[in-house]
């Protein structure tokens, strides 16, 4: 999928996210761009040259940003078929808790 496909209107950081101290910001960045794409169900697929370009990092700190939210159960790699890898994301946020001051935080099944 093609950045301009989407829907795009920026990125909104839950507070279980930007609150998180497992993970950088960039690796925080990463996830909401590959939840971005998935959280309606659509297919993220990005090459680690794209995604380095796009952060402005090199390719292996991308590499290892991806192992990292994949340990941490926040992505799931859906396949790969040697050239392109598909990501997505497994968090899900409910945002209509009754207080605005929570986010609740899950897993997708």
């Amino acid at each position: 999928m093609k950045p301009e496909e989407r829907n795009f209107q920026g990125i909104w950081i839950p507070r279980a996210i930007y609150l998180n101290t497992e993970v950088n910001w960039y690796a925080k960045i990463l996830f909401l761009e590959i939840h971005s794409f998935t959280e309606k169900g659509m297919e993220c697929y990005m090459s680690n040259k794209y995604i380095a370009s796009f952060l402005h990092i090199s390719e292996r700190q991308v590499s290892r940003y991806i192992s990292q939210l994949k340990s941490l159960g926040w992505i799931e790699e859906t396949s790969f078929n040697g050239r392109k890898r598909f990501l997505r994301s497994l968090l899900y946020f409910g945002y209509d808790t009754g207080d605005p001051g929570m986010t609740l935080l899950a897993w997708k099944r």
